[in-house]
């Protein structure tokens, strides 16, 4: 007998289902990463003939944990779930194919089957075994192996000298400001169209946000608007590299070097972006990164401050813990800030950096699935293509749809237990900041029509499909 198979299902082959089956005698640990690694949260138990004992989930060796079961040298066997009835889907996206004698044969793969989140980390066995070496050293706090090794290589990664790591990208972006001295009476030049985080920061400093449209091609800051907004009082300007675009960051930075302007660069959603063949952050005084768990890189919370200044890192690492100089003591020679990361953020940030490439190529491909599902449905549009100067990464996955509809068309997909997000609100039309407003017709009207879409590994051929079939519905007539 075999169980009910979904009408469009993934099969796992036979070179695949190691993937999915752990035996009786493996041990719980080994069932979580596997657990993890196959990215569904379920791994199959079997004998030694290949017979299907049941299943053991993430939640059921959460709980082995806390109990303190997990430790007692039991094996898989003792854990296990009864093997499912024909058809359930108590394993959620995972469905077991057993044959007739109780084999386990093939496991089909349905995730169109469960909630779709717009984005969840990748973990995987790499990330549980630094957290637990990092847990184990017992330093858990802001000292630490993966501290200074996450400092290093994301520094190197990104070509520039320094890494300052930080408890998240709001407070980086605070941090390089007043490193770089803003305060009152001065004006910093913010896009319209980005997270609050950064005017928010501006406005922490006591100085003034002007806020500018975005291009409409690149939908981030663009040299023409700069020069329009630029003052006697101008002192920084961030430039927002959105949803993984570069903005026209080159001659920006020249732009503002002439006229002895700061460049910070918000770099939260582009980790890997380029503009003329340089990786974004290398054009600013101090480039700001955040890895908030939706982020390309993630440590569940964190940030990270980079700079080839050797004065600026030293102004940094000061102000970052409390206004202490590194191995000087508990002598404050000026009022800091308590923002520092923790050594297990740092353990799963060396891991989640270590395999960036395959999780931009993951979101570059499905980009592209997404346009060629959704582009010949009325009203769809996506992000134009840009020059070769600009290579930009996917953060989250972008469309733009008619803006009488987009509302029904996230209502929709709630509906079928899809994720859906609209684009950032403009800046200008938030109580906190009318006050700064200017005419952004372009922020206006990508705030007004842009939405992103799931981005993760629990994207398949099915959620795809599903997607479109929403979109379809929604955005018909």
């Amino acid at each position: 007998m075999r169980l009910a198979i979904p009408e469009t299902p993934v099969f796992a082959t036979d070179a695949r289902l190691t993937e999915f089956t752990c035996a009786a005698t493996d041990s719980l640990m080994d069932v979580a990463e596997k657990c993890l690694d196959n990215r569904l949260g379920v791994c199959f138990v079997v004998d030694a003939r290949q017979r299907l004992l049941g299943g053991i989930t993430l939640q059921n060796i959460r709980k082995a944990v806390v109990e303190g079961r997990a430790f007692s040298g039991l094996g898989a066997g003792y854990f296990v779930e009864e093997p499912p009835a024909v058809g359930s889907q108590k394993y959620g996206p995972a469905i077991p194919v057993v044959a007739d004698d109780g084999r386990l044969v093939d496991v089909v793969v349905d995730r169109s089957s469960q909630p779709v989140q717009i984005a969840q980390p990748d973990l995987s066995h790499h990330e549980l075994r630094a957290i637990i070496d990092a847990f184990l050293s017992t330093w858990i706090s802001s000292k630490g192996s993966y501290i200074e090794s996450f400092e290093r290589e994301f520094a190197s990664f990104n070509g520039l000298r320094h890494g300052i790591s930080v408890s998240n990208g709001t407070v980086a972006l605070h941090l390089a400001l007043v490193a770089l001295g803003i305060g009152p009476g001065d004006e910093v030049i913010v896009p319209d169209l980005t997270f609050a985080a950064t005017i928010n920061a501006v406005l922490y400093c006591g100085a003034t946000p002007v806020l500018v449209d975005v291009d409409d091609a690149t939908w981030t800051m663009s040299l023409a608007q700069l020069e329009l907004a630029c003052t006697a009082r101008t002192k920084a300007i961030i430039p927002v590299h959105l949803y993984g675009r570069p903005a026209e960051i080159g001659p920006i930075a020249e732009f503002a070097k002439s006229r002895g302007i700061f460049v910070v660069e918000d770099c939260a959603e582009a980790h890997g972006a380029r503009y003329d063949g340089r990786l974004v952050g290398q054009f600013s005084d101090i480039a700001c990164f955040s890895f908030y768990g939706n982020k390309i890189v993630t440590t569940g919370e964190g940030g990270m401050c980079l700079t080839d200044s050797d004065r600026l890192a030293a102004t940094l690492l000061e102000l970052r813990s409390h206004g202490m100089k590194p191995g000087g003591g508990y002598w404050h020679e000026v009022v800091g800030f308590n923002y520092r990361m923790t050594n297990l953020q740092a353990a799963l940030g060396v891991m989640q950096l270590r395999k960036i490439g395959q999780t931009l190529r993951r979101n570059l491909d499905l980009q592209r699935l997404y346009c060629d599902h959704l582009r010949d449905i009325p009203g769809v549009t996506f992000a134009p293509g840009l020059s070769a100067t600009y290579e930009p990464v996917v953060w989250l996955c972008c469309a733009l749809v008619p803006d009488n509809r987009r509302g029904h068309l996230i209502e929709t997909a709630r509906r079928a237990d899809i994720e859906l997000r609209p684009f950032f609100h403009c800046l200008s039309e938030m109580p906190p900041y009318r006050r700064y407003a200017r005419p952004c017709p372009a922020a206006q009207r990508l705030a007004r029509t842009g939405v992103n879409l799931p981005t993760s590994s629990a994207v398949d051929s099915s959620v795809l499909s599903k997607v479109d079939a929403v979109f379809r519905q929604a955005l018909a007539g």
